[in-house]
């Protein structure tokens, strides 16, 4: 097993750190700056140029509650975090839903990313924090209230997700987790909390003048808690369509009073096309919002025949073998390199492995980076740190 070291984490974890004296709470801690939906002038951050290279490990903490078993080989594996560090990856991002099923494969809840979050950074890594808005999976297919907040209309509604979004991260400050990087919104191509902030970019029902109000109004106030709790970190806006460069760019369009930093895209081959359209979708965005990053935060590859992806031929001649998951990430990462903007590259649940078949935390994608039969670490673990290399 190859493995990159790397020097900068102690500085970039610094410099990126939530800043302790943000906010507009008065004296009683009441919040007096949620419902603004006046469009507030985007704060143009230099691009950070920094290449982060992430692992989306939000199973990892209940997996290893699980029994579950990685190993490098042949010796098992004791500290995951610190393995995923030492060999060059510098991100965890970690899912956050509000009030989740804990016996449920979407489980993480704050207190949950706390303990996973304060592991991550005792390992070196930095946090990705994604917010879902949601009890359970958010996704292009379904943006679900929590149920919570399921009566709110939308004037309580964006003043919730204001509440919520600054108190988490207060929580968070508190416990002395400093995310560097905060998705406010997990694939939110069709907006989120529907059916309030349901949108598309098609001329659909939901593509009308009050459902973007009610979007925007909402992205808004989730990006202002951010900012003013958090001054210091990366601002991301995350959508699917890593192969869809009018859809992406039409979407980017029309959320440009945002205050955000990155663009962040999901890019599955199976479902998003090629590496090609892939590269489309990167110029496009690039040429159009030069001032912004762009972060591949969700990718993967199946390693063998029970992948969801293994029928599926239209996006390349890769093979769902270890050796063609291992190729397609090595030109994955070729294809990125290629654009100045592209400063991120997340894999999603690398951590699947061998655990209890009982398991109600257990997903089954045979997609990750370990074996799921052996729990060893497949080839494809290094590939996506050659994105780091020449740092």
């Amino acid at each position: 097993m190859k493995w990159y070291k790397f020097m900068m984490i102690a500085a970039l974890t610094c410099c990126m750190a939530c800043n302790d004296d943000g906010g507009n709470n008065d004296n009683n801690g009441n919040n007096s700056g949620g419902n603004n939906d006046i469009p507030q002038p985007p704060v143009e951050n230099p691009i950070d140029t920094h290449h982060y290279v992430g692992a989306d490990l939000s199973q990892w903490l209940v997996y290893k509650e699980d029994g579950a078993v990685w190993k490098c080989e042949g010796t098992v594996i004791d500290n995951l975090p610190a393995f995923f560090a030492e060999s060059g990856y510098n991100v965890a991002r970690l899912r956050l839903f509000v009030d989740p099923d804990k016996s449920s494969t979407a489980c993480q809840d704050l207190d949950y990313v706390i303990e996973s979050a304060t592991a991550m950074q005792a390992a070196g890594m930095n946090i990705c924090l994604d917010f879902h808005y949601s009890d359970t999976w958010a996704d292009p297919a379904k943006q679900h209230k929590p149920q919570a907040w399921s009566t709110l209309d939308v004037t309580a509604l964006k003043n919730k997700i204001y509440d919520y979004t600054r108190e988490t991260l207060q929580t968070l400050k508190n416990h002395h987790i400093t995310p560097s990087h905060i998705q406010i919104g997990n694939e939110i191509t069709a907006g989120m909390l529907w059916n309030t902030g349901r949108v598309s970019v098609w001329g659909e029902s939901h593509d009308t003048p009050q459902q973007w109000d009610n979007f925007l109004g909402l992205l808004r106030n989730a990006a202002k808690a951010c900012r003013e709790e958090c001054p210091d970190a990366r601002i991301i806006v995350h959508i699917d369509r890593g192969g869809d460069a009018e859809t992406a760019r039409r979407y980017y369009e029309r959320i440009a009073d945002i205050d955000y930093d990155i663009i962040g895209l999901s890019y599955y081959p199976y479902w998003h096309g090629t590496l090609g359209q892939l590269g489309n979708t990167l110029r496009t965005l690039s040429n159009t919002f030069p001032k912004k990053a762009i972060m591949i935060v969700e990718t993967g590859f199946g390693y063998n025949e029970w992948s969801d992806d293994s029928a599926t031929t239209a996006y390349g001649n890769y093979a769902s073998t270890p050796e063609g998951q291992k190729q397609f990430l090595t030109d994955l990462v070729t294809t990125i390199k290629q654009y100045d903007n592209v400063t991120g590259i997340f894999y999603w649940f690398p951590e699947e492995t061998l655990i209890d078949w009982r398991s109600s935390h257990r997903i089954d994608l045979n997609r990750g980076l370990f074996d799921k039969e052996t729990g060893e670490a497949l080839p494809a673990f290094d590939a996506l740190c050659n994105f780091g290399e020449s740092e």
